[in-house]
């Protein structure tokens, strides 16, 4: 039998760990919590801590995997392309993924490569622009980052140390503070080019630098998917990308856009199910293809099937939690629990009671349950 490594236990990982099974892989789960959601549901499942590279050498080299797969966290790649060495297919060098991962190794890159990126500034640039934002270079879910208005040397050494204190690495960078709509852009490529790919709009409802809400769009012009495409294939061309898949964050106004981060791990927080669920393509499978031999299916026009909203419950200031309490009827295509009732739920983005995916009749209905998740107007916590 295939037998095959998928480095994570986590919720978000589930689809990729189905959709190897489901083509007759043995697969085992390696993480260090055997309360997560893999551990748990898996009868192969490792205990390990994946950040200790030579413990997974020694896993490896005991067990002669046929397959590495990462998993859906940034740390799952960077680990699996650390112990590669060529051995398994679908992984980029290690020098390229810590490139992606960290964010002022990629934004030197995106600006070579002449992408649409915020500017990165220094102190005395910083203080002559309405506002900037700082971030740990390998932070995540929002965590340390700060927004400064109106900006002074003070209040930006303030926000450096701040950002810093939120890094392992203590490294921070600061870029111009840019508005408009969160899009993510999920692409599959193949020898450089795109063969499928997705839009969807993210927003914050508890917390501004954590996505909790999000669906696909149709609302981004034909020329602004186009010019967004060409410089995702450049980019995968400049870095010589294995294939597989390219996931983008960026914000857009009218008429722009700017590109916040790429990666190349499965999005958290079941994301590969928002895009099943809504057009039907096998995200999951199409992710796992070229760790396994395999390419991702090609999809021209996915177009959207069903309107499918994805929901993250969290709480803005924390709270102990028994159960929700709904306004109005909802369809609900599935409900992930985690957390239980009497759990105390952390202020997010580190409490999550549920991720949801609601599904909308119209476009109507749709825009009127978006609207009423991020006013918080849907449901209350009991």
């Amino acid at each position: 039998m295939t037998t095959t490594l998928l480095v994570d236990t986590n919720r978000a990982a589930y689809p990729v760990y189905q959709a190897l099974c489901g083509l007759g892989h043995e697969v085992s789960v390696v993480g260090e919590k055997p309360s997560e959601t893999l551990a748990k549901l898996s009868p192969h499942y490792i205990r390990l801590d994946y950040s200790d590279v030579n413990r997974m050498e020694a896993l490896i080299a005991e067990r002669s995997f046929d397959y590495l797969v990462p998993g859906c966290t940034d740390l799952s790649y960077l680990v699996c392309a650390e112990i590669n060495r060529g051995r398994y297919s679908g992984l980029d060098s290690l020098e390229t993924t810590e490139t992606i991962n960290d964010k002022e190794q990629f934004r030197n890159v995106a600006a070579h490569l002449g992408m649409s990126v915020p500017r990165v500034l220094n102190v005395e640039e910083a203080a002559s622009i309405p506002a900037v934002i700082i971030k740990p270079v390998d932070a995540f879910s929002g965590r340390g980052i700060q927004v400064i208005h109106d900006p002074t040397s003070f209040t930006i050494e303030a926000g450096i140390e701040a950002a810093r204190a939120a890094s392992t690495s203590g490294n921070v960078l600061m870029e111009e503070y840019v508005t408009g709509q969160l899009h993510s852009h999920s692409a599959f490529i193949r020898n450089g080019r795109i063969v499928a790919d997705f839009f969807v709009r993210e927003d914050c409802s508890t917390n501004p630098f954590a996505v909790d809400t999000s669906c696909m769009t149709e609302n981004i012009s034909v020329d602004m998917r186009q010019e967004l495409r060409g410089q995702i294939e450049q980019f995968a061309t400049g870095l010589r990308l294995t294939d597989g898949l390219v996931h983008t964050q960026f914000i857009a106004t009218d008429d722009r856009f700017w590109i916040i981060e790429v990666t190349r791990r499965c999005p958290g927080d079941i994301y590969a199910l928002l895009i099943e669920l809504s057009s039907g393509y096998p995200y999951a499978a199409s992710y796992s293809a070229p760790f396994i031999g395999r390419s991702a299916q090609a999809m021209n026009s996915p177009g959207i099937h069903e309107r499918i909203i994805r929901h993250t419950v969290t709480a803005r200031e924390g709270t102990t939690l028994w159960g929700l309490r709904f306004a109005r009827p909802v369809d609900i295509r599935l409900w992930v629990p985690l957390a239980a009732a009497g759990d105390i739920l952390a202020p997010s983005p580190d409490g999550r009671a549920a991720i949801i995916f609601f599904r909308a009749a119209s476009a109507g209905e749709q825009k009127s349950l978006y609207s009423d998740l991020l006013a918080g107007d849907l449901y209350s916590f009991e």
